[in-house]
């Protein structure tokens, strides 16, 4: 989901429970916790003062208090899958919108306490694709928002927000998806046409119009929308994966083809590529700007090319940009992939992902302008002998962002894989 400048027809559908806790307290996770010691979660981590390109070995045992949820019965605890933490108080399940098939929400955004908006997808099986799911917050409920019965899109990946009556989504079917909300219904678009080798990975709303990051046979593209017409403003080798706009600046993220971060950076016209510490194996999933002088980039580094790689192959990477340089930060989590960031300054940064060592929860980590700490969410599915998949109880995606003018957070996201994934909401 990209920053902006300014910060429907429900529909009958079956039974999943979006944001439902699915289940409780034995196990979770595919991975045993490291024995090394290591700070309790909100324990106090300190900011490096140069960029390490090193992943730091700092493991994730403990939890923050909470109370647990209730026990699933039919589940059995597995002492080699074991690795549920005490959830924090702060976070909490949210009924979503009833979604039938396999679900997952990939990103959200908000313009206020009584406007959010999530999607993803919903009906996916193991040999279907499913189709677009939007969910939208009117301060009380999550409800279903249809997007169009021909947009051809099987999965939505990101929504950005300038207003309540300024939306954009994008996704991908057999081709390239993109679609406005004017506060009374949707603008469907093909940016690319009816070509089928282009596919949307974010959108970041601006005044009216939006900049999108995309991917096609020739490498990564940006685009610039509006009125209707789209301008391609910068062709490059490599992928894109997030892309945000705010005060005349565009910040685009992803890997190289040599994989490694990659960064671009636009303002009028003009295109840069401001370089990224080398580390190998590293792709940035999204970024933020606060200000053009403090940006943030989130993402992995892991051997495995796939988008959304086993926590357990892949260590989290968060950079850092100043106004001069970027920088490599250190975190207090060692195993695991960072999918969300949402900033209000430099000290009240939040980045969501999965732990590693505590796969069936949400990590959230929160910087302060000195140190990070971290929290988790309830645990959504138990471990359970016998399980369809290895990775069932394990959570797949998260999004995250902060509502406007609030210390409210919304994160979504999916646990399970293939026919057993599902999506949830939860706030803080």
């Amino acid at each position: 989901m990209g920053d902006n400048e300014d910060m429907p027809n429900p529909r009958p559908v079956a039974a999943l429970v979006v944001g439902t806790l699915l289940v409780a307290a034995c196990g979770a996770g595919r991975t045993t916790p490291s024995p090394t010691a290591a700070p309790a979660p909100g324990t106090a981590t300190p900011l490096p003062a140069t960029p390490r390109d090193g992943t730091p070995p700092v493991p994730s045992p403990g939890g923050t208090d909470s109370s647990a949820p209730a026990a699933d019965p039919s589940a059995t605890a597995d002492p080699s899958a074991t690795g549920e933490v005490k959830a924090s108080s702060a976070w909490t399940g949210v009924k979503g919108a009833d979604l039938p098939g396999s679900t997952a929400l990939l990103d959200v955004a908000a313009t206020g306490p009584r406007d959010a908006w999530a999607v993803g997808y919903q009906d996916g099986a193991e040999d279907r694709e499913g189709t677009p799911a939007v969910l939208r917050w009117n301060g009380s409920r999550w409800r279903e928002v249809a997007v169009g019965d021909d947009t051809g899109a099987h999965h939505l990946e990101g929504v950005s927000a300038g207003g309540p009556r300024d939306v954009w989504v994008v996704g991908n079917g057999p081709s390239a998806f993109a679609a406005h909300w004017d506060g009374r219904g949707w603008t469907p678009y093909r940016p690319f046409g009816v070509a089928e080798d282009y596919r949307l990975a974010d959108v970041a709303a601006s005044g009216g119009g939006a900049w999108f990051a995309a991917n096609g046979p020739s490498g990564a593209v940006v685009l610039e929308g509006g009125g209707g017409e789209f301008r391609n403003a910068l062709s490059t080798e490599g992928t894109l994966r997030g892309i945000t706009s705010r005060q005349g600046h565009v910040w685009a993220v992803g890997t190289s083809t040599a994989r490694t971060p990659l960064v671009w950076h636009g303002t009028a016209g003009s295109w840069e590529s401001p370089g990224t510490p080398p580390v190998p194996g590293g792709v940035l999933n999204r970024v933020w700007q606060v200000s053009p002088t403090e940006v943030w980039a989130v993402g992995h580094v892991s051997a495995s090319p796939q988008a959304r790689p086993p926590a357990g192959d892949s260590r989290p990477l968060v950079m850092r940009w100043d106004g001069n340089r970027w920088a490599r930060v250190e975190v207090p989590v060692a195993r695991g992939a960072l999918h969300g960031v949402t900033a209000t300054g430099p000290g009240d940064v939040w980045i969501s992902g999965v732990d590693a060592d505590h796969a069936g929860q949400v990590l959230v980590l929160h910087f302060d302008g000195t140190s990070w700490s971290r929290e988790y969410g309830p645990l959504l599915r138990a471990h359970a002998s016998g399980q369809q998949y290895e990775g069932t109880d394990d959570i797949a995606a998260t999004g995250l962002t902060r509502v406007p003018g609030t210390g409210t957070l919304w994160a979504v996201g999916s646990v399970g894989v293939g026919d057993d994934e599902k999506a949830f909401v939860l706030r803080r």
